[in-house]
């Protein structure tokens, strides 16, 4: 397998990264992450759109252009021969004088396979955990990923898929995804701020907005408590319904028609992108 590093294509193997990087050190560092589909980048436009706004906030200058950037991932698909995939972007806090002060960002991009939830998932719905927690910087999808992580251990010993991070009494996103809920009314409602943005979540958006009444607000945890049914969206997850929350039943406990459909519609959008 292939990777790139500031520009020059190496072996995974024999890529290497000075100990003295802001990342190491300190946890410094953005990233962004999309899925290939038969050798094609999905929705790669948004994913550097989202890079490049990230590292604007991060206070990282990237050294290569959007185009620059293509090129690698491209070359990338052709090296290593991997048509289903991950790709990921890493702009690293440089080599740091101090141990604290940002140096000049390094860049690795690398591709690797992927997993999907297992079709089960998708049938039964899954179960969620909550945390209080408050990301740093949420609109930045950052490296620094230690309480998802920390997390991981009390996930598995509640039988659940992931934790849903609130604040406030406030729902806010996943570790690694975001969340909508439908009323029963019919409305569908995304948290607004404190999030990162999903690229998913931005195209459910757009799918659906010609389908149902959109909203993005504030979502209290009662209110998604309340809800007829919930779902949630990210590169690798789609969309995949929530069933409960902290040991209680979101609508009836099982996959709603809205969240089913909403699937079969993005599959068809993502099919439609790939056929361009």
């Amino acid at each position: 397998m292939y990777c790139f590093v500031n520009g020059l294509k190496l072996e995974v193997t024999k890529a290497t990264l000075n100990i003295n990087d802001l990342a190491i050190l300190r946890g410094y560092g953005i990233f962004d992450f999309f899925r290939t589909v038969d050798n094609k980048p999905l929705f790669l436009e948004d994913h550097l759109d989202r890079f490049y706004n990230s590292s604007k906030i991060a206070h990282l200058p990237i050294s290569f252009s959007k185009s620059e950037v293509i090129e690698q991932v491209n070359s990338l698909l052709t090296a290593n021969k991997l048509p289903i995939s991950g790709i990921r972007m890493v702009l690293t806090g440089g080599y740091s004088e101090d141990g604290y002060s940002v140096g000049k960002p390094n860049l690795i991009i690398t591709q690797g396979p992927i997993t999907f939830p297992a079709e089960e998932l998708y049938t039964n719905g899954v179960k969620l955990i909550t945390h209080n927690f408050l990301r740093e910087l949420p609109e930045v999808k950052t490296v620094n990923y230690m309480t998802g992580i920390w997390l991981k251990s009390k996930i598995k010993e509640e039988k659940a898929f992931d934790a849903l991070y609130v604040n406030n009494g406030q729902v806010l996103e996943l570790t690694r995804s975001n969340i909508f809920i439908i009323t029963k009314e019919g409305k569908i409602i995304t948290p607004q701020k404190n999030i990162l943005k999903g690229v998913t979540r931005k195209k459910v958006l757009e799918m659906a907005a010609s389908h149902y009444d959109i909203e993005e607000r504030e979502i209290s945890i009662d209110e998604l408590l309340q809800a007829k049914e919930a779902f949630l969206t990210g590169t690798t997850k789609k969309v995949l319904p929530i069933t409960a929350v902290d040991n209680q039943k979101i609508g009836d406990g099982k996959p709603g028609p809205i969240s089913r459909q909403l699937l079969e519609m993005f599959n068809q959008f993502e099919k439609e992108y790939m056929d361009k």
